[in-house]
């Protein structure tokens, strides 16, 4: 008995792999390096901190963006107008909830480690410069807060 040709023409072609697991795997890979440079080279480590905080800076920047677009695109994607009330709802329900638990979470972790606790800063005691800052910095400030912002 033979198949139908459709069945044989799906079980011919090739599996497409998924490849967008690789920059989630770079991403744990980095940090376990990072990690590994600071406890073996404290120096290089200290020299590397002005690309991990143009790195989260430039990250900071997209993210605004990218939540409006996914939320725009998630909504126009809804054929009846019933559904982006509900789906608008469960948005903001879920982001009330992750809210109050990361709330929660700070507040506990905070009372817990006490921050700042032995730090005795005086505002004397900060010397006043009239320098110009170095490139680096000003390659860091060149990064917007936002893409909107002045």
């Amino acid at each position: 008995m033979s198949r139908p040709r459709a069945q044989d023409d799906a079980e011919t072609e090739p599996v497409k792999k998924d490849r967008t697991h690789w920059l989630y795997m770079a991403v744990i890979a980095a940090v376990g390096l990072g990690i590994l440079v600071g406890l073996v080279d404290k120096d290089l480590g200290v020299s590397l901190k002005p690309l991990g905080t143009g790195f989260v800076a430039l990250i900071k920047m997209m993210i605004s963006p990218i939540i409006f677009c996914t939320i725009v695109l998630g909504i126009g994607s809804v054929r009846k107008a019933a559904q982006v009330g509900r789906v608008g709802g469960l948005a903001l329900g879920y982001f009330l909830i992750m809210s109050t638990f990361a709330l929660a979470i700070g507040l506990i972790v905070g009372n817990l480690v006490q921050p700042g606790s032995g730090i005795d800063i005086s505002p004397g005691e900060v010397p006043a410069t009239d320098e110009a800052a170095g490139t680096v910095d000003f390659l860091l400030g060149i990064i917007p807060t936002t893409l909107v912002s002045p």
